[in-house]
């Protein structure tokens, strides 16, 4: 298969200068196996990574071999020198954030407790993403404590599923529209500023080649550009298996009759097999080809045959990303 946008030698490099990466995409298509191979990808170039999961997710972290953690705990937590990773909760990003209004631990300590306190985070429409798209800003502009160094020279954002992630998204321009004035409105369009700049950010889709996720993706594509006009980066597709013979020259292909029974039958198997993949294979090709229809510049990622997807298979393909 030869895709229609050939993505250009730079442009997966290119992702490299910006300060926030978004990956989004249905569950299940790879996102945080592709989130994590970047992050290696970065850490080895020497940038000061920060992995960020959200909803409390810790699939990346496990990856790593780190222990769970608690799902207030806000703070980043080492992998390597240059890689860290954290797991971002809208309700961890709103009790960082008290902790810094009230100094006082046994005042913050009784609101956190409390009923009202519990009822409001659990009730607010759109809070946790606002506050978990806040902390995001938050740690770009973090810097070293006595410099102006950024603390984080890159960060991965591993986003939910497609629509949830559309809403994450949403939320800075919907809270800025919503309140004319005061907290909410300056930092939601401090929010936004970070998010709408194209040198600063690139949002990435990540699909399969699989019905559901390229309609979703489709749409997905044209709520970010045309709604919410944000920075797109590449398009990554995922699990893209390899050409091999046509179905149409396997059943010209047959199995010697004249063989002896075992041999017959361990070549009919693989006849089979081999069938199979190129029936897969096939499959995948209209779909691909629509999801290139895409303006955006398209990276194919091979589909990983192994019985346990670890963390060799994540360094195997940043390995190869670093090779585009």
């Amino acid at each position: 298969m030869q895709p229609r946008h050939r993505c250009p030698v730079s442009a997966v490099q290119a992702l490299f200068t910006k300060r926030v990466l978004f990956l989004v995409g249905k569950g299940g298509v790879g996102k945080t196996t592709l989130a994590t191979a970047l992050a290696l990808v970065a850490a080895r170039q020497e940038k000061r990574t920060l992995l960020v999961e959200l909803e409390g997710n810790t699939r990346a972290a496990s990856l790593f071999g780190l222990p769970p953690h608690s799902e207030r705990a806000s703070e980043p937590r080492p992998v390597s020198p240059t890689l860290f990773t954290v797991s971002v909760s809208g309700q961890a990003a709103l009790e960082e954030y008290l902790r810094l209004v009230f100094p006082a631990k046994r005042l913050l300590h009784t609101i956190l407790e409390s009923r009202l306190y519990q009822y409001f985070v659990a009730a607010a429409p759109g809070l946790k993403e606002l506050l978990s798209m806040g902390k995001i800003w938050y740690e770009e502009r973090k810097r070293e404590q006595g410099t102006e160094r950024p603390c984080w020279d890159l960060l991965i954002i591993d986003m939910p599923a497609t629509g949830h992630s559309v809403q994450y998204l949403r939320m800075p321009q919907a809270a800025f529209a919503t309140f004319a004035s005061g907290m909410v409105h300056r930092e939601a369009e401090r929010i936004m500023a970070l998010f709408c700049d194209p040198a600063k950010t690139a949002v990435n889709l990540v699909a399969i080649p699989e019905e559901l996720s390229v309609s979703e993706t489709l749409e997905a594509y044209h709520q970010l550009q045309n709604e919410l006009r944000l920075p797109l980066g590449i398009l990554f597709i995922n699990r893209v298996r390899p050409p091999t013979v046509s179905l149409a020259a396997l059943a010209r292909l047959g199995v010697d009759p004249r063989a002896q029974p075992r041999d017959r039958s361990l070549a009919e198997q693989a006849l089979r097999r081999a069938q199979l993949e190129a029936a897969l294979g096939e499959a995948q090709v209209p779909l691909v080809r629509r999801l290139e229809t895409l303006p955006l510049p398209s990276v194919r990622l091979p589909f990983c045959f192994a019985e346990d997807f670890a963390l060799p298979q994540v360094e195997q393909l940043s390995r190869l990303l670093e090779l585009l």
